[in-house]
């Protein structure tokens, strides 16, 4: 007799979402203006007009995601290397990153907002993300 292991959609959902959130974030700007003269300018990782709050943001939403991934992982492993449930913590860490986002983005508003600014891929990156991860691991633990 053989063992058929299900694989939980949801936490490879939540795993595929994660990664592609962390891959736009790393390559995209987060938020951009424009300087009269001059042409654009970008909030990202390693940009020179970055705020302090947005860039400290831009980190911690990389670290919320790579522990939404750890807890996709957990999941999906036949051992998981977490013994107890932690569906509904990777929920309200997928809340906290889009919330994290959505201030960072207030952040880099306010400070610029003298010039026309908007939102780049970074930051739709990291909501979208962190939405539909609210969404997914709050199914996930609902179908337990």
């Amino acid at each position: 007799m053989s063992q058929e292991r299900n694989i939980d959609p949801f936490s490879l959902l939540i795993l595929v979402l994660s990664i592609m959130a962390i891959i736009t974030e790393i390559i995209g700007p987060f938020a951009g203006f424009y300087y009269s003269g001059y042409g654009n300018r970008y909030s990202c990782l390693d940009c020179a007009y970055s705020t302090g709050v947005d860039l400290i943001i831009q980190y911690l939403i990389l670290i919320l995601f790579v522990i939404q991934i750890v807890i996709a992982l957990n999941e999906l492993l036949p051992n998981k290397f977490i013994p107890m449930d932690v569906t509904k913590y990777g929920m309200y860490l997928a809340i906290i990153t889009w919330l994290f986002a959505i201030i960072g983005l207030a952040s880099f508003g306010i400070t610029y907002s003298y010039y026309d600014w908007w939102p780049e891929l970074g930051f739709y990156g990291t909501v979208v993300g962190g939405v539909l991860n609210t969404i997914l691991f709050f199914l996930q633990q609902r179908n337990k």
